[in-house]
Order: C-alpha cells, then structure tokens, then sequence
C-alpha cells in the first residue's frame, strides 16, 4: 500500500512541476535550470548539448550514440562512434559539434572504402562462377551466374555514379517535435514521447547501389520511471536528464538541486 501510494505522488509532484515549466522554454539554460525539459530547454537561442548514451543510467564508460545540439526550437543529431561520455566532460559546445562531424565525417569515408571493396569482391567472384559455370551442360546454371554478374555489375556502375563528385555532408537541424500523454483526469503529463529526425548516410540497397542521405526517425519513449529526480555524477561532471530504456538521455548541469521533467503542450513542437 504504501508504494502505491509512493508513485501516485510522484506523478502528483511532475503534474505540478509541469505547470511552471509553460512558456519559459526560451529562457531555460538546461546546465543551470533546476527543472529541465528535453523540448523546452531546446526553445533557448543559445546552443546545448544532451547526449544519448548506450546504457540505462550515465557512467564513465558509456558510449555515446547521438550527439544532440539544441538551439532555436530544433535539434541536430550527429550519430557517432567510438565516443564515451567522460572524453566530453569537459569540452565546450563548440569542441563538441566539431568532434561529432569529424565523427561522422570519418566514419562516411570507411564506409565508403568498405563498400567499394565490397562490390569490387561481387564482381570478381561473379567472372569466377561465370567462368566454372561453362564446365556444365545445364543451362540454368550458366543463367544463373550471368545474372548474378549482371545484377552486381548494375550495384557497382550506380555506386560509382553517385560517388564520383560526393562529398561529405554533415545531418542538418529539424525542428524539435514530442507528444505527451496524461492522466486520467487530463490535468497532469505522466508520459513522453520525444521524436527525433536525423540525416543518415545510406550506402546502397539490395537493389540498389546508390550513395545518399536519407531521414531517419526515431523515439524515445519516457514515463515517470525515467526522470531523474537528482544530478548523477560521471568522473566529477553532474548529468541531469531521462534514465534509458535502455538508452539514457543527459545534458550537463551545474545545479546540484537539478531533476528532470515532462514537457507540456504549450511549448512549441509539443502535442
């Protein structure tokens, strides 16, 4: 019973919290707000960083997955590798938006060199199969190895045409967009959905071999468990922001009284 009880008013305390948090987006400093909210703090001119992270809760040796950059009601979303949270403790904005696309940057050229070698391995074994196929007498397996030969043949002409005056082109900024959920009686957010919109490298299909950006979509589904009613420290720097299921969403902060929240409609983007 008292457990119960234990959850019913800490949905109370977020439906309260959220009203205050209406319309003050555009003054929200997420690293000194002792409310923060991913969509309201994203309403700010100045530019901020969250992080989305490989684990349920920051520590020193989480990944780093997305890079966001927050400013002006929209969001960029650099997808890295190799990244782990403590080697951006204590770099700036700037620092850090250069570190990603010079991420992103160096993991398009490997891709590129991979998949280039890749259909230049189809089209070797292809003349090897076209060449064993002649032993035979049968004429679908002849059939067979041509049309292999002329199908990666047709992947590697439209690679190469899409790739022969490309260049590297870092994902823009969308707008920021979440949908919220309520209790029953309306008057209280208790769920959040933030949806993000990045630009993605596609490097060909099983149909087609041609280099381009592509939007990608995703969500981050977040309910009272979520929030972060306090800072967790990662190798002496405070993170606030969403515990992950299973990725954790977090923002650097100075406040040491700072706890996350749901945004509310009347901020822009969210419904």
């Amino acid at each position: 019973m008292k457990v119960r009880l234990f959850k019913l008013a800490a949905v109370s305390l977020v439906g309260v919290t959220l009203l205050s948090l209406a319309g003050c987006g555009r003054d929200t400093d997420a690293a000194k707000a002792s409310k923060v909210a991913f969509a309201t703090v994203t309403q700010n001119p100045k530019r901020q960083v969250w992080y989305r992270l490989n684990t349920v809760t920051p520590k020193a040796d989480s990944q780093v997955n997305d890079i966001l950059i927050q400013q002006k009601g929209k969001v960029t979303d650099y997808q890295v590798k190799g990244i782990s949270l403590s080697q951006l403790n204590h770099k700036s904005v700037g620092q850090v938006i250069a570190l990603a696309e010079n991420n992103e940057e160096r993991a398009f050229n490997r891709e590129l060199t991979s998949q280039r070698a890749n259909y230049r391995g189809e089209l070797k074994t292809d003349k090897i199969n076209q060449k064993n196929s002649k032993q035979y007498t049968y004429k679908k397996g002849i059939a067979q190895a041509n049309s292999e030969a002329r199908h990666d043949q047709k992947l590697d002409n439209q690679f190469n045409k899409s790739t022969e005056n490309l260049h590297f082109t870092a994902t823009q900024a969308y707008p920021v967009s979440a949908k919220v959920g309520k209790n029953k009686s309306g008057k209280q957010v208790t769920s959040e959905t933030i949806q993000l919109t990045a630009q993605k490298w596609q490097y060909g299909t099983a149909t087609n071999g041609t280099v381009k950006q592509v939007k990608q979509h995703s969500n981050l589904r977040l309910n009272v468990q979520n929030l972060m009613a306090k800072p967790v420290t990662v190798s002496g720097t405070k993170y606030i922001g969403y515990y992950g299921s299973p990725d954790a969403l977090v923002t650097q902060t100075t406040n040491a009284k700072a706890e996350a929240n749901f945004d509310t409609p009347s901020v822009h983007g969210v419904k």
